[in-house]
This record gives structure tokens, C-alpha cells and sequence, in this order.
């Protein structure tokens, strides 16, 4: 299997470290709805590990969740003013777990195949990892909270900037916010001192061999070292994320972790780049920003957003609009189609199942695999056959679009052989009539060669 690493900036053949591939997936943070282009990174992260696990029987997919840093502090006192910070935040960043979940489900992830992880649970592990650092010399305590010293980390010997050029100069600028400008090369917080009004957790830390106790929560950039190490260890196998990710958030979680444990974090890098909505990116202040509920309110199911989304290569910036929407879903419409045929008409002995991995083994080309499948399809009714179980049980496993349905209910085939032979007798109104009484339980016909060939509509 290849894939882009962006460490290297180059294509790899993809060797894991051992018999069980371990792949860390930077999640959302819960305080709001996901829009689209986040949606999209979860569904490539779950496409790789798919692909992985068709060849590798064990693979442990690590994602985390973020329910603390400064947006779901913000707005969790926004939402629940009158509760106790600590209340606030796990009020709402619980309710918009169950979203994100709920989204995932819908999109068709494999949730099964995830082990998720909590910052919040998260919080012991990342003031050892803080300490570490400390010890390390890697960074320095002030009266806001404690700091990684990107300048001592150079000094050191190491790179800051390995997955993209950065100018780093080594001044003692420091930021406390958890996401700042792409531009900025600054120490960033380890650990925030507590402010009011803000839920906060105890934190004590040594330097010197003097101790500090530091009321405060943490960072955001130490929240994703310290979650994967807890469940994966380091080196682990594949780091996933948006593009937009690469600088600060995995610039600085591969300084932290390889300056607190002298070891790589992984040994590659997987970024998926931007959905643009009408060749622009996405924005509140455009009016183009949406969400999964956008989607499903204008009638288009979330399975043709996750054909949309492979429609484009992971690693090219794609784009979105209601017409390439409506052309992802009558894609799927005309799949589900073709697969009803397995009740109707005899199996295809051809399986491009092969093909279809070795497709998506170059580096996941999911535009590649599609072709495949609409190449697939249209021998398959050349035909006149069904496509073959095997294969459509693996667009499901590969691709997560389930085209496996069941047979329609004994009434709707007794009705169909009702209108055959209305039609036979030359009675076109009443046949007319039960295929409009088909159409109300989301059954349509074609009358081909074969004779009827029901489909589902999709809707």
C-alpha cells in the first residue's frame, strides 16, 4: 500500500511497525455542529483505515474528542450561563458528542472500528507529559502557566518545521491562545493558568526542584500528544487530519512529544486538504457554511455527501455545490438500482474486488475506485446479470456505502404481478395506477426485456 506522507513530502510504500497498525485521528472539538469539511477529514481517516484493514487483520484507530479548550469554554458559558463552569462544559460538550456520533453514523463510519478518547480524561497524562518537558528543559514556567521554549528546542539540536517550511526565529514570543495565525512562530501554552469564570483542574509541576502548584487546564497542542501516547504509545504507525492542521497543531504535537520522549510520534503523516463551497472556502461571513443537517434538510441523503466527498483525491482540494451534490446522489440512486437486481436477476460470476483495493491501495484514489464501480455496473447489465454479492459486500467494507438491501415485502411483488398482468390484458390505466401505488412505498418499475425490473427510490 502507498501513501502520501507529509514528512518525507513524498509517496511511500506503507510498512507498519508491527503486526498491529496503529493509526491516531485528530477529532473534533464539541461545541457546535460540524460543518461539511470537517465531516469530510473523518470520512478519509475512516476510508484509510478500511483500506488498511482489508490487508491487515489487526489495526486500532485512536480518535480523540475535545471537550475542553477555548471555543467550548466560550460557549459553553454562552449556552449555560447559569452553571457552574465545570457543568457548563460537560453539558455541552456531551450533547455535541452525540452529534458528531450521530454524524459519523450517518455519513457511514465505522464507529465500532474507533477507540475514542477525552481530553477531559486525558488531563493526568498530559500534566506528566508537561513535566517532561520541564524536565527536559524543554519548557519554562511564568505566572500565566507553563510554556513549550521552541528556541531551546532547536538548540537542542532538533527541527521545528518538518512538515512545512517555517521561518522559525527563536525569540521568547509567547501565545496562550490555542489557535492563532499560520504565520505566527511562538511558544505555546503547555498548561493555562486558571481565569475566572473557567473550569480549571489542579496542576502541580517542579522545575528546579522547586514546586509549583497551577491551578489551570491545559493546552490544546499537549491534548493530542498526550491522548495518542495513552492509548497508541509512540512511534505510532499514521497520523491523519486536515491540511489545515499541519501548522501549529502537528508541528507543535510532534515537538512535544519527540522533546518529552526523545522519540518520533509517527512514522507518517496523512493530510486531507479543503472542501471549498463554490470554489471559495468555507465562511460564516459568506453565507457558505453547512452542516450535515443543511444537507439532509434539502431532501439529499448523507451517503451521497460521502460520495461527493471521494469523488475527489484526499490530497487535492475539493469542492462543493448543490448541483455536484445532486449529481453524487443520482450516482448513488443509480448504484442502489443496479444492486436490487441481485433479487431479480441471475448473479454475475466477474468480482472486481481486487481491483477495487489495488485502487485504493495508490494512495487511496477514490475517484479511481468509483470509475471501477460504474465501469463494474455497466458490464454487469451488458449482461443482463445481477453484480456479484462478494463485490458489493466490499463497495461496503472498502467504501462504506452499503448497496446491500433486502428483498422488497411479498405484498409489493404480489402488486407487481398484478400491473404485469393488467399490462398483458391491455388495461394501462389500472396498471398505471398500481405503479403509482408502488411509487407511494418507494418502489419504481422498468419495463425492460426482462420484464419488470422493480428498483428502491431513493430519497
Amino acid at each position: 500500500m502507498k501513501l502520501y506522507n507529509s514528512l518525507s513530502k513524498q509517496t511511500e510504500e506503507f510498512k507498519p511497525i508491527s503486526e498491529e497498525v496503529t493509526i491516531y485521528s485528530c477529532g473534533p472539538t464539541v461545541y457546535n455542529n460540524l460543518h461539511i469539511g470537517n465531516l469530510s477529514a473523518f470520512i478519509y481517516a475512516d476510508l484509510l483505515r478500511r483500506t488498511i484493514g482489508y490487508k491487515y487483520p489487526k489495526v486500532k484507530h485512536v480518535m480523540n474528542i475535545t471537550d475542553v479548550d477555548d471555543k467550548t469554554i466560550r460557549d459553553s458559558k454562552i449556552a449555560y450561563p447559569d452553571l457552574e463552569p465545570m457543568s457548563a462544559l460537560e453539558k455541552l460538550t456531551k450533547k455535541y458528542t452525540k452529534v458528531f456520533l450521530d454524524d459519523l453514523k450517518k455519513t457511514g463510519n465505522d464507529i465500532d472500528g474507533l477507540d475514542f478518547v477525552s481530553a477531559v480524561q486525558t488531563i493526568p497524562e498530559m500534566i506528566k507529559l508537561t513535566q517532561k518537558l520541564l524536565d527536559n528543559n524543554f519548557a519554562y514556567i511564568t505566572d500565566d502557566g507553563v510554556y513549550f521554549s521552541i528556541a531551546q528546542y532547536i538548540d537542542a539540536g532538533n527541527v521545528y518545521g518538518v512538515l512545512q517550511k517555517i521561518q522559525a526565529n527563536q525569540s521568547k514570543q509567547r501565545i496562550a491562545n490555542d489557535e492563532y495565525d499560520k504565520d505566527d512562530v511562538s511558544d505555546f501554552a503547555l498548561w493555562k493558568a486558571m481565569v475566572d469564570g473557567e473550569p480549571y483542574w489542579d496542576g502541580d509541576f517542579k522545575l528546579n526542584d522547586k514546586k509549583h502548584s497551577i491551578a489551570g487546564r491545559p493546552g490544546w497542542h499537549i491534548e493530542c500528544s498526550a491522548m495518542s501516547q495513552k492509548l497508541l504509545g509512540i512511534p505510532f504507525d499514521i497520523h491523519t487530519g486536515g491540511i489545515d492542521l499541519k501548522f501549529p497543531h502537528h508541528e507543535n504535537e510532534i515537538a512535544q512529544s519527540s522533546g518529552a520522549e526523545s522519540s518520533k510520534l509517527a512514522n507518517y503523516f496523512v493530510h486531507n486538504n479543503h472542501i471549498l463551497v463554490d470554489g471559495k472556502k468555507m465562511s460564516k461571513s459568506l453565507n457558505n457554511f453547512y452542516t450535515l443537517r443543511d444537507l439532509e434538510d434539502s431532501g439529499y441523503s448523507p451517503i451521497s455527501f460521502r460520495i461527493l466527498v471521494l469523488e475527489s483525491h484526499y490530497q487535492n482540494e475539493s469542492n462543493f455545490s448543490w448541483e455536484i451534490l445532486s449529481s453524487a446522489s443520482n450516482r448513488l440512486a443509480k448504484w442502489r438500482e443496479i444492486s436490487d437486481l441481485r433479487w431479480q436477476l441471475p448473479q454475475s460470476n466477474s468480482d472486481a474486488s481486487d481491483k477495487l483495493h489495488s485502487a485504493l491501495s495508490d494512495n487511496l484514489d477514490t475517484p479511481q475506485a468509483l470509475k471501477l464501480i460504474d465501469q463494474y455496473f455497466a458490464e454487469v447489465i451488458k449482461e443482463n446479470a445481477s453484480p456479484n454479492d462478494n463485490f458489493l459486500e466490499n463497495i461496503n467494507k472498502l467504501l462504506g456505502i452499503d448497496l446491500l438491501g433486502d428483498d422488497i415485502s411479498d405484498e409489493a411483488k404480489e402488486l407487481i404481478e398484478t400491473r404485469d398482468r393488467y399490462k398483458r390484458a391491455g388495461n394501462f390505466d389500472e396498471a398505471d395506477k398500481i405503479r403509482d401505488q408502488l411509487k407511494s412505498i418507494n418502489i419504481g418499475i422498468n419495463d425492460s426485456s426482462s420484464g419488470q425490473i422493480w428498483y428502491r427510490i431513493v430519497k
